[in-house]
């Protein structure tokens, strides 16, 4: 029996998966983030460091493909520079494509739709046929609007502006202030410059906590995320022309256990777009591979 790779490396963690011919995962495998956006070098070991675990696995004579869904793939330079690697150290076929694909096949298999993620960062991808597309996707620096890291930025963004304007902090960002042990706002800098992404994006559970307690500000920039969210997905909605009813998967924290952005998400879309079949489940991305490595054989064939 022969075996499938199939990697999703995201901005905070690679996970690494055997699958067999019915989805069955035989092994797995967590090594540290793959996005080669945030750190090239770091990311390729660590993307190297799962298919290694996998190759070296009981089951790792059987494996005949690897799929590697990565964020940020498409960045100029990534994917050549990842083929490269990977081509010196295994000849087994490896298939590199954005992780929003390979989490799309995980719930679509060939059906047309748009998933919308939203987690570390935020993306929306979609097929209609043999078109397909994305909306979002731009980096923690150029975008990823809606995405725990961007609802971060945006309460700190409001610290600098309160001290700009001379005025007291608000309950939120206090409390912030205090869980950080920064004695005023000139002290972001050292936290913020000195910051992984991951750093940063994981204060989004802090203004959580904050909101699940009854504060409205901290309750607001989740709303907000979940309408800016929603917006994205509409737009690729329209790019691709896709009939209704309209299939929507949703992944990543704040689509699928945060109920403010998830709620504001649905609201939205539904309003923007009329009719909508929202798809969720737990099924780890990383059993896409195997969709994505047929696709890839059609196109080959």
């Amino acid at each position: 029996m022969t075996y499938t790779i199939g990697i999703d490396a995201g901005g905070t963690k690679t996970t690494g998966l055997i699958i067999d011919s019915e989805k069955n995962i035989l092994f797995q495998t967590k090594t540290g983030f793959g996005n080669p956006n945030v750190n090239f070098n770091e990311a390729l070991h660590n993307v190297w460091e799962a298919v290694s675990a996998c190759l070296n696995s009981p089951f790792g004579k059987g494996c005949k493909t690897i799929v590697a869904g990565v964020a940020g793939i498409e960045a100029e330079g990534n994917r050549e520079r990842f083929e490269q690697f990977f081509s010196t150290r295994t000849n087994i076929p490896t298939i590199f494509v954005n992780d929003a694909v390979l989490a799309y096949h995980a719930l679509f298999d060939d059906q047309n739709g748009i998933l919308t993620i939203a987690g570390t960062g935020s993306i929306s991808y979609g097929r209609n046929g043999e078109k397909d597309g994305y909306s979002g996707g731009w980096g923690h620096i150029l975008g990823d609007f809606g995405s725990a890291y961007d609802i971060a930025i945006k309460v700190f963004r409001q610290i600098t502006k309160e001290a700009d304007q001379g005025l007291p902090h608000s309950p939120l960002s206090q409390a912030l202030l205090n869980d950080l042990e920064i004695s005023s706002a000139d002290g972001l800098k050292g936290f913020i410059y000195n910051a992984l992404k991951g750093e940063i994006a994981s204060v989004s559970s802090f203004v959580f906590a904050e909101a699940q307690k009854g504060d409205e500000e901290a309750k607001r920039f989740f709303l907000d995320a979940g309408v800016e969210l929603a917006n994205q997905t509409f737009s690729l909605f329209k790019k691709l022309d896709i009939k209704l009813p309209l299939k929507v998967g949703c992944k990543g924290s704040l689509l699928e256990k945060n109920p403010y952005a998830k709620k504001e998400f649905e609201s939205t879309l539904q309003k923007l777009v009329g009719d909508v079949e929202f798809i969720r489940n737990e099924i780890t991305p990383a059993i896409g591979s195997l969709s994505v490595a047929v696709l890839y054989e059609k196109k080959g064939s």
